[in-house]
């Protein structure tokens, strides 16, 4: 069988062709949605870690209106750190499993499946001077609100420096403050 090139198969490969491509990948992807984070992971995190430190990050910073799916991107950084690095994957791990045990201990149930967030809290408070807190706390802090696709969710018109700054761009605009 013959191979076909590279530059063969690029000149097969029409706009028209590309476009139609596209649009039946945008479909598929509408269709079959997004990646579910029942999937496996690549940072040696269990889907179900995964979950976890999803709903902890939400906890953590609880915005009722945003989708899970920008908590999931801001643990994303601590999950590449895992990938990498064994220490960090077994400091997750650890967390994880001290809030399931945690909330087993209150609830009866894994950390993820407990529907009352005053229990989901009590597990918080019992480990939030650790190194887990501290490293998902720290970890998904800027992530979180470093995307610029939530900024209009929180009134936030990002930043001003390439528009000259905010000093002649309505600084001084505030009226509910006495004068």
């Amino acid at each position: 069988m013959r191979h076909m090139l590279l530059r063969e198969l690029v000149s097969k490969f029409t706009r028209r062709g590309f476009l139609r491509a596209g649009a039946a990948t945008v479909a598929a992807a509408a269709v079959g949605g997004a990646p579910r984070l029942t999937q496996a992971t690549e940072s040696g995190l269990s889907a179900e870690q995964s979950r976890t430190l999803v709903q902890f990050t939400r906890d953590l910073f609880p915005h009722d209106r945003l989708d899970d799916s920008f908590y999931a991107k801001a643990i994303a950084p601590l999950e590449d750190e895992a990938s990498k690095d064994a220490a960090t994957r077994r400091l997750l791990a650890e967390g994880v499993a001290q809030l399931d045990s945690a909330a087993m201990a209150s609830a009866g149930k894994p950390y993820t499946e407990v529907t009352d967030e005053n229990i989901r809290i009590a597990a918080i408070q019992k480990i939030e001077g650790g190194a887990f807190f501290s490293k998902v706390y720290n970890g998904a802090l800027t992530p979180l609100y470093n995307q610029p696709e939530l900024w209009a969710k929180f009134g936030y018109e990002g930043p001003s420096s390439a528009q000259g700054g905010y000093l002649e761009r309505g600084f001084s605009d505030i009226d509910w403050l006495p004068q």
